[in-house]
């Protein structure tokens, strides 16, 4: 805490990170530190960067120096999240709850009934990264290009479970579904076209689950979805 009793900022940077390292801010991170958090000289800040924990820093000029380790690096190593964008207010609040509820990619899909990209990749990250930010993750979810559903199960890993959120029911509960390695699945508003879904189903890593008996928007899936998956760890 600071001496006004205020949380100390934390903030995501690429740098690497060590004691006595010196990391550069952005732009934008100062002036958010300066104008918005009235910080100043010699002030203490948190930094992660995905690769090398937590650690606390004090301002130096334009950018931090770093001075103790906080937090000893850890991955999330959460399930891939597959999805059809909803409409744009929705989306940020899609990546920043599955930021927080810990999924490992961020994989924007385009299926039969899926509007064209109308958000690019580099706004979904800086969402992403304003939601570890402020949840103390110690790491960012990979951003990926919306991409056709087919492309992305050409290539998907034979060893990774795909689970459907199947709203025509059927499905194991997804609390009881989660099993190593996976990602969620998760289709347009009104659901799959019945073709894709179909072929969804005769593939050998999919795994139709049940996210309950109402019909879910699709940000309202992925946090559903992500709740299931932190429940199934709790009780490993």
């Amino acid at each position: 805490m600071r001496r006004d009793g205020r949380p100390v900022p934390r903030l995501f940077v690429e740098s690497p990170l060590a004691e006595g390292a010196f990391a550069e801010l952005a732009d934008g991170q100062r002036h958010y530190l300066a104008r918005v958090m009235r910080l100043g000289q010699g002030d203490g800040v948190r930094l992660f960067n995905g690769r090398d924990g937590e650690w606390l820093a004090r301002l130096d000029g334009t950018g931090v120096l770093c001075e103790e380790l906080l937090k000893v690096q850890t991955s999330t190593a959460g399930p891939w999240l597959l999805f059809a964008p909803p409409k744009k207010d929705r989306l940020r609040f899609l990546v920043e709850k599955a930021t927080e509820l810990g999924a490992g990619r961020l994989m924007p899909i385009t299926t039969a009934r899926t509007e064209p990209p109308g958000t690019r990749t580099a706004k979904f990250r800086d969402w992403a990264v304003e939601a570890a930010e402020q949840s103390g993750r110690l790491d960012v979810p990979a951003c990926f290009d919306q991409q056709p559903l087919a492309a992305v199960l050409e290539a998907w890993p034979v060893d990774r479970a795909l689970l459907l959120c199947d709203e025509t029911g059927g499905g194991k509960p997804a609390s009881r579904a989660f099993s190593g390695d996976a990602g969620i699945l998760i289709g347009p508003e009104g659901g799959f076209d019945p073709g894709e879904l179909r072929h969804l189903k005769t593939l050998a890593m999919v795994v139709p689950v049940s996210l309950g008996a109402h019909i879910l928007r699709i940000e309202t899936a992925a946090v559903a979805a992500l709740a299931a998956w932190q429940a199934s760890r709790d009780l490993l």
